[in-house]
């Protein structure tokens, strides 16, 4: 009696544990259903924004430019939406004073429609498509304008007093001279990353 008790005992024991066996490998790795803050994700601009005529809470969306994969598996193919909103936004003024933009990127929207909420921020900074010389070379032509009114009025060191005065002149012109607007253009790839983590359950996919 107690030998077909043990043998009872040891079946259920085994069945039990080939069961819990059975069970942990049907169920996927939930950590690869995770992106983790940290994560960059290479994105394509949709529409351009620009700094001169954007404004706080402008939406926008970006389509994912290449995979995420985590752990050899697609999460994100090619395609997937990412929508973005302008959170600060400066046009650009007079006095060389360039504009600024800055944005966050806000919702996942899967391919079957399902939406996640996401923080994520860009890699890089937007920077402005500056000319240093167009500065330098007003600065300059003011100078020799000067230099030539100075000459032409006979005056004994009239050139040196027209450089200066042109010299004056071009910096003022400088001084006038409006700033650049920043802008992230339509079709231009770039890289955004997360902030915090984000779970993509099994079922969405």
């Amino acid at each position: 009696m107690n030998l077909r008790f043990m043998k009872t005992e040891i079946f259920a024991f085994i069945f039990t544990l080939f069961a819990s066996f059975i069970s942990v490998n049907a169920q996927p790795d939930s950590n690869i259903y995770q992106l983790r803050a940290g994560t960059t994700i290479r994105v394509q601009m949709d529409n351009e924004i620009n700094s001169r005529v954007a404004s706080v809470n402008d939406t926008f969306t970006t389509t994912l430019a290449a995979p995420l994969l985590v752990q050899e598996t697609v999460l994100l193919p090619i395609g997937t939406t990412i929508e973005g909103r302008v959170t600060k936004v400066r046009r650009a003024s007079y006095g060389g004073r360039s504009g600024t933009l800055e944005v966050s990127f806000q919702t996942l929207r899967l391919a079957n429609g399902v939406k996640r909420d996401i923080e994520g921020v860009l890699v890089n900074e937007l920077k402005i498509e500056s000319s240093p010389t167009a500065d330098v070379l007003t600065v300059i032509g003011g100078t020799a304008l000067g230099g030539i009114v100075g000459a032409v009025s006979g005056i004994e060191n009239g050139a040196l007093i027209g450089a200066g005065v042109g010299a004056g002149a071009g910096t003022g012109f400088a001084f006038l001279k409006k700033g650049k607007d920043v802008k992230i253009k339509a079709d231009e790839k770039f890289e955004i990353k997360l902030t915090r983590n984000v779970n993509l359950p099994v079922q969405d996919f």
